[in-house]
């Protein structure tokens, strides 16, 4: 059998309009003097994905992560985490007194020690000019 007899099998996703404008963009790129067949923008989105599944660095992974993260579910895993071990971070416990009391928990300050009343007076008397 041939690859035109074969049924392809396609899954479909929804991607938002700027990734589908850079989909067709590079499409234009690869069927621009190609001569030998024609690239289809479901080629050119499976190969990019295919592609980048094996050559991703681990820092465009953590960049992806980033957009995708929300603050809920940060909180949500925070909470998790730590209500396991029992205890939170004092810098997340901060955050936490602060949102509820106001000000962070307060480590002991040091007193500040008052002046002491003793002291030496200082008084300049002009010297009388003999006449």
């Amino acid at each position: 059998m041939t690859n035109d007899i074969l049924p392809k099998k396609e899954g479909r996703m929804v991607v938002s309009p700027e990734a589908e404008a850079a989909v067709a963009e590079l499409a234009d790129a690869v069927n621009e003097g190609f001569d030998a067949g024609r690239a289809t923008r479901f080629d050119v989105a499976s190969f990019m994905i295919l592609w980048f599944k094996e050559h991703a660095p681990q820092d465009v992974i953590l960049e992806i992560r980033r957009r995708s993260a929300n603050a809920f579910s940060m909180l949500d895993a925070v909470q998790k985490k730590y209500k396991a071990i029992g205890e939170l971070p004092p810098d997340i416990q901060a955050v936490l007194d602060k949102h509820f009391f106001g000000e962070a928990t307060r480590e002991s300050k040091k007193i500040k020690k008052n002046l002491k009343q003793e002291y030496i007076t200082d008084i300049h008397k002009e010297s009388e000019e003999s006449v």
